[in-house]
This record gives structure tokens, sequence and C-alpha cells, in this order.
């Protein structure tokens, strides 16, 4: 471990976006990639400090780990800050089409015919007040989104 207690509350923070539920899942997914920041930038300073070996030998001295275990490190950090990212995204960044083909697959309200249009998204045969805005289409198709994702994960 290159830095305890940091990677520790890593792990936790990771835990807590596993165990999240659907309100919570946002929160805690920024929480976590803040937590990978300040790890890889501690990665990066350390990498640039003087102490660190070139190679791994094993007359190397304790004084610090070598280039090969903080680059590993910095990899598994901007893997792990990527897939969080996309995840994060995936539910703050629905479309309007996106949102329809979410309605439409888990069958919402019943209706598997749910259409864009100019003044909102309803399903076929639907009246005015089965209209929703685009706005709220969005915002329901993104929690639909995470419940989904905290389902898959229990």
């Amino acid at each position: 471990m290159l830095y305890p207690q940091l990677e520790q509350r890593l792990q936790a923070a990771k835990q807590a976006v596993n165990r999240a539920t659907s309100e919570s899942i946002v929160e805690q997914c920024k929480q976590y990639l803040e937590l990978l920041a300040e790890y890889r930038d501690r990665l990066y300073e350390l990498q640039g400090t003087p102490a660190v070996s070139q190679q791994p030998t094993s007359l190397s001295l304790p004084e610090g780990p070598d280039r090969k275990t903080i680059r590993e490190a910095i990899e598994r950090s901007t893997r792990e800050r990527n897939s969080t990212q996309l995840l994060l995204l995936s539910f703050t960044t629905v479309s309007g089409y996106e949102a329809v083909e979410i309605f439409n697959h888990r069958k919402y309200d019943g209706h598997d015919d749910w259409e864009l249009r100019s003044s909102g998204v309803k399903f076929h045969g639907g009246d005015d007040s089965d209209l929703m805005t685009i706005q709220e289409a969005v915002e329901l198709a993104g929690m639909l989104r995470r419940e989904d994702h905290v389902a898959q994960n229990q």
C-alpha cells in the first residue's frame, strides 16, 4: 500500500457506491471521484520524488516504492475513475430519445409505444393529460436507470 489511510477511504467509498440507493448513488459517485482524484494527485507527486527507485531489486532500500508499483496504482485508479465517470454520466445525461427507449424497454405505465414529440413525451394514443415535458421524461428516465443499476448490484 502506498497511502494506507487514503486507500482505506477509497475502498470505503467504492463500497458506498456499490451499496448506494437510487437516491444516493449520484452523490456517492461524486465523492468517490473526488477521492480518486486526490489519490491520483498524490501518486503523481510520489512518481516525481527522487527517492523512487527506477526498478525493484532485492537490494533496494525501503525508502520508497518503485516506479512500476506507482504506475500500476495510477493505471488502476485511472480505470476506476473512467468507469465511475461513465456510470455517473449514464445517470445524469439522459436524452429525450434515451428516455423514450427506457420507457419502452421497461413498459413504463404499461406501454411500450412511448414517443418523443416536440411537445414532450407520451405513449401512442395518449391524450394531453398523459404528456410529460421532455425535462420530466429525462429526469424520470435517469431515476429509472439508477433504480435498474441498484437492483443489478443487490
